[in-house]
C-alpha cells in the first residue's frame, strides 16, 4: 500500500510539473508574401504592413506584420511580392525578420 501511494504521488507530481511547463515558443516562418497595405501608428512608434502568402492564402487572409526598422519599412512597396522571414508568438502580431524582393 505504501508503494502504491508513493507511486501515485510521483505520477501526480510529474503531471503537475508537465502542465505547468506548457509554454508556447515563437514560430519562425519563411514564405513568399504579397504586400497589400502598409502604415504606421499615430505616434510613429510602430510600422506595419498587411500581407498574405499568395501560395497558400487569399488577399482576404492578409495579416499584420510589425516592421521594427523604419528604413526597411520605407523600402517595402505595396502590391509587390517579397521572400520573407517573420517570427510570431501566440496571440501576438508577426514581426518581420528579413524581406527581399522576389
Amino acid at each position: 500500500m505504501k508503494k502504491g501511494f508513493s507511486f501515485a504521488i510521483i505520477i501526480l507530481a510529474l503531471f503537475l510539473a508537465a502542465c505547468n511547463g506548457i509554454v508556447s515558443s515563437p514560430t519562425t516562418t519563411s514564405s513568399l508574401l504579397a504586400v497589400i497595405d502598409k502604415g504606421y501608428s499615430s505616434d510613429d512608434e510602430e510600422y506595419w504592413l498587411s500581407a498574405y502568402d499568395p501560395n497558400n492564402q487569399t488577399e482576404e487572409d492578409a495579416f499584420r506584420i510589425i516592421v521594427q526598422d523604419e528604413v526597411a519599412w520605407g523600402l517595402i512597396e505595396e502590391n509587390k511580392e517579397y521572400v520573407s522571414t517573420y517570427i510570431q508568438e501566440e496571440g501576438e502580431p508577426a514581426v518581420l525578420e528579413k524581406m527581399e524582393p522576389k
